[in-house]
């Protein structure tokens, strides 16, 4: 065997070694919080997404009632004029990310600003 022939099998070996490594690695288990009944809480995806899209709600009810005034507003109207446009929160009709383009365009409010309004 060659010195070039030992070098390769030697590269061949540590390759191999971290490509084992790295799958036993990758096989974490995860963590089943089904057992929380009625404490189980949603991902925070799905908490953040809904506390962008109800702060939107409220920024855009309450824009609406000062252009309005507080006498020609129909918060009923309203709440169905916003669910045909934007849908309900379950129904994902915009990702988090148009929701968050919409609320800098339409408030000029980050999502540091939209988790920070609804405190």
């Amino acid at each position: 065997m060659t010195n070039d022939d030992a070098a390769k099998s030697e590269t061949l070996i540590k390759e191999t070694n971290m490509a084992a490594n790295k799958s036993t690695k990758a096989q974490a288990a995860t963590v089943d919080d089904s057992t929380m009944e009625q404490f189980k809480i949603e991902s925070f995806n799905v908490r953040e997404y809904n506390t962008i899209f109800y702060s939107i709600r409220d920024l855009y009810e309450r824009e609406s009632q000062r252009q309005l005034g507080s006498d020609n507003f129909d918060w009923k109207a309203f709440k169905l004029q916003f669910e045909i446009c934007f849908g309900r929160p379950e129904d994902c009709r915009y990702t988090t990310e148009q929701l968050l383009n919409f609320a800098k365009y339409k408030f000029n409010m980050s999502l540091e600003d939209l988790l920070a309004y609804v405190q």
